[in-house]
């Protein structure tokens, strides 16, 4: 292999290693945009079980407080 080929094959490889690297950077990107509406949604969902357990938590209440009820 001569030389002109040798310097040819390695700018070539660098040239595909910086394609890739330009790939991955804007798959990271939008990773970062994922994460941002996953923590949004979480978020929304933890207010949503909140509400449904106070909901719960107002509704089995008896009259006169937390007493517990007798069986039988």
């Amino acid at each position: 292999m001569s030389t002109f080929d040798q310097i040819y094959a390695g700018l070539k490889a660098v040239m595909l290693m910086e394609e890739r690297f330009e790939r991955i950077d804007t798959e990271m990107k939008g990773l970062g945009g994922d994460f941002a509406r996953l923590a949004a949604s979480h978020a929304e969902l933890a207010q949503r079980v909140a509400g449904i357990e106070g909901f719960l938590k107002a509704a089995t209440r008896t009259p006169y407080g937390d007493t517990p009820k007798l069986e039988g």
